[in-house]
């Protein structure tokens, strides 16, 4: 098949030459005309099978600088493999004829967008009468190859003009990124309010020392990026990050925006990359572990990713490990592997080059696919598994088996819903367990990773049976107070009197002296204490909760631990019992790179001394790596069973 394709790809791709050959004086500008990237497919008749199958196919045009002649590479990705084919082509403008590594066409005919060439190539094995019909526009080509006699089909390219590629990233000196170094380490060290909680000052000084002494030659942004976010790792604080969503649209659009994309989602079960959706061409069944990926294995990939992860405290391995995996819907907006993956290994001419065993045959397979870009892989996604599900999505209510109500709650981003009105719709499923006299209920929370703080709040009410303490209660501690004008020019917020707190200081009215470490901010606004709603729920609530829990939802799983509101069943979250550092955000701007850095305002300080530990499920479960594919819910099928012994 490969000797059919590439006879006849490498010939075709040279009729797109022709495409803007109008009149001969024209003709030796064509090459310009169309240099860049093509892509789309090329659908053929496979003569073995007598079947058209269809591959995706990438074309880059480079012309020379007389325009006469051009290189034109031609990339297909054939199921698992990838090809690659060159040639040299030129024009004759006298003779109206081409050639394309010594096989010579004729224009037949060209006029408004359509060219018909004439010639005669290898086909099978015979060479045959070949017909080229070229339909062009200023995006869009499509190549038809028709052989024999009388005129069959071979083959079709249709192909749209791709992208231009993205900029290179900027190069930083040695002494720019040492600058911006500067201004990030006085920024932690006077805005942060947690940035000694886990690591000391002179450790933190020994960090910086360590990164500036690594800045012995010029880096790009992107390499930068990875030591940066390295150095944010050791505050183990899970608000403090380079946050995708903030950075500066150019240095964002320069270093995530490219074709590096794996066409794969996946979850790391046990220490293992397990596929959960597949966007290649390559059939491999969901469930399938992937072992290495361009050369390094597994275990090396999560390890060396853990380094730019992010999470609360020292015991929040398996939070951040989950962040390492590409769920679809963080995928689908920027992820920790798409960002940093490509960054930190060997990538080359964007192909993945995957070692893997298959869930379906237990069989050990190498196979190559193309990257892709974020839209292109969610378009395909879309295509195979269904629409992208929206936040309104991630909200569902549902009387499973006539007997037990079941929430799914993916978020708690309310200022997203468009449809779903929370607190409408959780008194609506109250109510109707109420009414249908429901005593079991399943809140499931797996994947939510926080947002709005009221979602909580509110269930609270429905689960409590009597009065209880405030909710998520804390203490807002600050280190410092003192005005620093020298950083203004650095942040930014979304608050006027945030900004203006950084550049005159805080009030005094809105302080007082907490310890040696830390100012309380007072005055603010805070929950109440939980009253039960009249129509609360009074049966029996299991939670399901995993590792993707943080933020929001880590404090909604702590106060419904500490209160017995329902037993809690699925994996340690993330978050930590000790406090998170969080409630309003300062978006720090280095100077030379760009790079923002998100930090948190306060220390939500809890008011008795707590272990530094995530919130642990009253019924730990373990998935296993070979769930996925099984089709197996571990969590759902313990819970199910817990309601069966009741």
């Amino acid at each position: 098949m490969l000797r059919i394709i590439t006879g006849n790809i490498t010939a075709a791709t040279f009729t797109i030459a022709i495409f803007t050959f109008c009149v001969a004086a024209q003709t030796e500008s064509y090459f310009q005309t169309v240099a860049g990237r093509w892509q789309g497919t090329l659908e053929y008749q496979d003569y073995t099978s007598n079947k058209r199958v269809t591959m995706k196919t990438i074309i880059t045009i480079e012309p020379a600088a007389d325009g006469r002649s051009a290189t034109v590479s031609t990339t297909y990705d054939d199921f698992g493999k990838i090809y690659r084919s060159k040639s040299t082509e030129a024009i004759d403008t006298a003779a109206s004829k081409f050639t394309d590594d010594g096989t010579v066409f004729s224009i037949a005919s060209n006029a408004d967008g359509r060219i018909v060439l004439l010639g005669s190539t290898q086909d099978g094995n015979t060479v045959e009468p070949t017909r080229k019909t070229i339909t062009f526009t200023k995006d869009t080509l499509t190549i038809l190859k028709e052989t024999r006699s009388p005129w069959t089909f071979r083959n079709v390219y249709t192909l749209k003009r791709a992208a231009e590629a993205n900029m290179p990233p900027v190069v930083l000196s040695p002494e720019q990124m040492k600058a911006d170094n500067d201004v990030l380490r006085r920024a932690l060290t006077t805005l942060h309010p947690g940035v000694y909680r886990y690591i000391t000052p002179s450790d933190l000084d020994r960090e910086f020392a360590m990164l500036n002494a690594k800045l012995t030659a010029p880096a790009s942004e992107g390499d930068y990026l990875v030591l940066v976010s390295q150095l944010l790792n050791k505050l183990r604080c899970g608000h403090t990050f380079a946050n995708p969503y903030n950075q500066n649209p150019k240095l964002r659009s320069r270093i995530f925006e490219g074709r590096t994309y794996l066409p794969f989602y996946f979850q790391i079960v046990d220490g293992r990359i397990v596929i959960t959706a597949n966007a290649s061409s390559k059939k491999i069944a969901a469930g399938s572990e992937i072992t290495r990926i361009n050369g390094v294995a597994a275990g090396e990939i999560i390890a060396r990713l853990l380094t730019v992860t992010r999470g609360d405290g020292t015991s929040t391995l398996e939070h951040r490990i989950d962040s390492v995996g590409l769920a679809r819907g963080e995928a689908e907006k920027y992820a920790l592997f798409d960002m940093y993956f490509p960054l930190m290994f060997s990538f080359k001419d964007g192909v993945f080059e995957i070692e893997a065993v298959d869930h379906a045959t237990k069989k050990a397979t190498t196979f190559s696919v193309l990257a892709m870009t974020k839209t292109e892989r969610t378009e395909e996604m879309a295509k195979r598994y269904g629409p992208t599900p929206s936040y309104d999505d991630g909200w569902k209510f549902e009387i499973q088996d006539g007997s037990t109500g079941y929430l799914k709650i993916e978020n708690f981003i309310t200022w997203r819903l468009k449809s779903v009105k929370f607190k409408e719709s959780l008194a609506n499923a109250f109510a109707e367990l109420r009414a249908k006299k429901i005593t079991n209920l399943i809140i499931d929370v797996r994947g939510n990773g926080g947002g709005d703080m009221d979602p909580g709040f509110e269930i609270s009410r429905y689960l409590a049976e009597q009065k209880l303490p405030p909710y998520a209660e804390s203490r807002r501690l600050v280190r410092n107070i003192a005005a620093q004008p020298d950083l203004a020019r650095y942040i930014s917020t979304y608050d006027d009197g945030i900004m203006a707190a950084v550049k005159n200081g805080v009030p005094q009215s809105m302080y007082k002296a907490f310890d040696t470490d830390f100012f309380e901010i007072v005055g603010r606004e805070s929950y109440p204490a939980v009253v039960p709603y009249a129509d609360r729920f009074a049966g029996k609530t299991f939670m399901i909760a995993d590792a993707a829990n943080a933020s929001a939802t880590f404090q909604f799983l702590d106060y419904v631990k500490t209160n017995r509101l329902a037993t809690i069943v699925g994996q340690p979250t993330g978050g930590n019992r000790q406090g998170i550092n969080g409630g309003n955000y300062l978006f720090l701007s280095l100077p030379n790179s760009a790079i923002e850095v998100d930090i948190p305002m306060y220390f939500q300080a809890p008011l008795t001394t707590q272990p530094d530990q995530s919130v642990i499920p009253d019924v730990p479960v373990k998935r296993r790596p070979d769930d996925i594919g099984n089709g197996i819910d571990r969590e759902m099928a313990e819970v199910k069973r817990l309601i069966s012994e009741r």
